[in-house]
């Protein structure tokens, strides 16, 4: 989904608890959308455009290779002169995005949870690699003003038709890991810890 359910990350500490299951019975684990959810949502209006996309097809993907992925924030790239660039990252599936109905995902989830990981290992073990389009939108710096809206909003998508969509790249799947732990769960934690732990030291 391109957009997040906040503005300001103060307010993040409020969603994860209006997130959480029932304190007496627990319930829901596996959902998020119940009474304390909408509490919060209906209180603040910012919210509105990701339950709209959450509430959408796409929140249900036929395949993991067969959905968009987005950076959601805006990002700032410099080049050599020191010419800032607001950018935006967006993955599109070369297979097309694709969706389940809901009583074709309670069957096929149903049987069996882990469907969508096996779908993916399975391609990539088989040689079908999945491709994704690497897209940029890029925005100068001088130009952030010229909208109605805060280009920095992660609740707000870059419309298209005013910053297109670039294609500088693409994104392969093309090899399983050998040791999902070592080599998955290891490296998110490092990445994790680095950018927790990173000190900024300007140049002198």
């Amino acid at each position: 989904m391109p957009v997040f359910i906040i503005q300001d990350a103060m307010k993040f500490p409020d969603f994860v608890h209006a997130v959480k299951p029932e304190p007496d019975t627990e319930v829901p684990q596996a959902q998020s959308v119940h009474d304390t959810f909408w509490d919060f949502v209906t209180r603040n209006q910012e919210s509105t455009h990701m339950v709209m996309w959450q509430m959408s097809d796409r929140a249900i993907p036929l395949s993991l290779r067969m959905i968009d992925g987005f950076g959601i924030y805006t990002f700032r790239w410099i080049n050599d002169e020191g010419k800032a660039t607001f950018v935006r990252y967006q993955w599109n599936p070369q297979l097309v995005v694709h969706s389940r109905v809901w009583d074709e995902t309670l069957k096929v989830s149903g049987n069996d949870p882990d469907s969508q990981r096996k779908d993916l290992y399975e391609a990539i073990d088989e040689g079908n690699y999945p491709v994704w389009d690497f897209c940029v939108q890029l925005l100068p710096e001088e130009k952030e003003h010229d909208f109605t809206f805060d280009i920095l909003d992660p609740t707000k998508v870059w419309p298209e038709e005013d910053i297109p969509k670039i294609k500088i790249g693409e994104m392969i799947f093309n090899r399983n890991v050998d040791n999902y732990f070592a080599e998955t769960e290891q490296v998110a934690f490092f990445i994790y810890g680095s950018v927790n732990n990173f000190v900024y030291q300007p140049k002198s």
